[in-house]
């Protein structure tokens, strides 16, 4: 038994040079952009992709539901096969799903009388299942290599997020304008970027895998596996309640701004989504803010003081008297949210201390779920009742998520 499983140790040790680590993250990294312009991409095209199938903004806002209903077992999947096999297989597979997804919701656009909407929806949470594979199994390996300042690696890698969003909002503008609000070039531009992320997975040896044979979680004895997993639920659960009500108010934000801008301020498809690179990149330099910030007051500080910032936005926005102002209260809002999802992360990667790949999937999983249905329901708000009522139930659920965040105080 022994030596069997040594080699597979002291080769993951090798391998683990400087050199491969440098190609594990730029990896992780371009395959996680993959999922960040999947995601964040279905904002600036759903009213222009409204208009392309000739059908309610509030069934085109189903793609992005169907997307993250997807998400879900992807998530969970996604992160428990980062512990059991290799990440270069994980990834392309995941990566091959996601293609094929936004290739053949493509053909739907191409041929909008021939596809029933419904088949759409199915191929938009297959792709999903890839998208919560790739963040699950990204986050999982960043957590892995990353272990004496996960903190901080966890932020920084998901500074990606806003990053990728800016990318996904300009370009996306800039095709939206030229091709005259057509969604389609849109759907090139991610199928050509996911295509060239997946090279980068080459310079993954085939054989390498996290940890060694240091994991907790194998793929024989299904029983411990699953009260493992009862364990590190255990153990996350006070920052599951915490996600739960806050990182589906953080992905409507980001989902919705170019559709709360048109319904509310009738700004234009392509005005609205250059407004929400706004958003963006503001978010993106209050996630490098924080991942050394938190060096200094912690964890637990940083989840608050976002909290209050978010709270802070949300109030400037029920009072903004016209587009510009709101863009910067939501610019607001999404500085306070942008932190919390990596920093609760590292948080429960360090109260698990193990099985990074699973932790990763676990919180993600929950995330997703809220994630469904505030999607669901911001839109649905949205549409049937203006503009006022999705922001107060976003404030609503930002309080929740502020008074259960005081459980996670340290307790020197």
């Amino acid at each position: 038994m022994t030596i069997s499983s040594n080699p597979t140790t002291r080769r993951s040790e090798v391998k683990l040079t400087r050199p491969l680590l440098v190609r594990l993250t730029v990896a992780a990294c371009l395959v996680f952009w993959i999922f960040v312009f999947a995601d964040s991409g279905w904002g600036p095209i759903l009213v222009p992709l409204s208009n392309q199938l000739q059908a309610s903004l509030s069934l085109t806002g189903l793609f992005y539901v169907s997307w993250t209903i997807g998400y879900l077992p992807g998530a969970l999947i996604g992160g428990a096969m980062l512990d059991l096999y290799r990440p270069r297989r994980v990834l392309f597979g995941a990566a091959f799903i996601v293609l094929c997804g936004f290739f053949f919701i493509y053909i739907g656009m191409l041929l909008p009388h021939d596809i029933p909407l419904i088949a759409l929806l199915a191929i938009a949470g297959l792709g999903g299942v890839g998208g919560g594979v790739i963040d699950a199994s990204t986050n999982g390996l960043i957590s892995a290599i990353y272990t004496e300042r996960r903190g901080m690696a966890l932020n920084l890698f998901n500074l990606l997020y806003p990053l990728g969003g800016v990318i996904v909002a300009l370009t996306d503008a800039g095709l939206l304008r030229l091709f005259h609000n057509d969604p389609r070039p849109c759907f090139i531009f991610t199928m050509c970027f996911t295509l060239c992320a997946m090279i980068s997975l080459l310079g993954i040896p085939t054989n390498y895998r996290i940890g060694g044979g240091t994991s907790t979680v194998h793929k024989g004895g299904s029983g411990r596996n699953k009260d493992s997993i009862i364990t590190l639920v255990k153990i996350l659960a006070p920052v599951i309640l915490v996600m739960m009500f806050t990182s589906g108010i953080s992905s409507s934000v980001r989902t919705w701004t170019p559709a709360y801008l048109h319904v509310a301020y009738a700004q234009t498809p392509a005005i609205a989504a250059a407004l929400s690179s706004i958003t963006w990149i503001l978010a993106a330099g209050s996630r490098l803010g924080a991942a050394f910030l938190i060096l200094r007051i912690g964890s637990w500080r940083m989840v608050m003081l976002g909290l209050m910032i978010t709270l802070l936005g949300l109030v400037a926005l029920i009072f903004s008297p016209n587009a510009d102002t709101a863009t910067l209260a939501i610019a607001l809002t999404s500085i306070g949210l942008s932190p919390i999802f990596a920093t609760c992360l590292a948080i429960g990667s360090e109260r698990a201390g193990r099985a990074f790949g699973s932790v990763a999937g676990i919180l993600l999983f929950v995330s997703g779920i809220s994630t469904v249905f505030s999607g669901w329901f911001f839109g649905f708000l949205l549409n049937t009742s203006g503009p006022l009522w999705p922001v107060i139930y976003c404030f609503v659920f930002v309080v929740l998520g502020g008074i259960l965040a005081l459980r996670l105080r340290p307790a020197h």
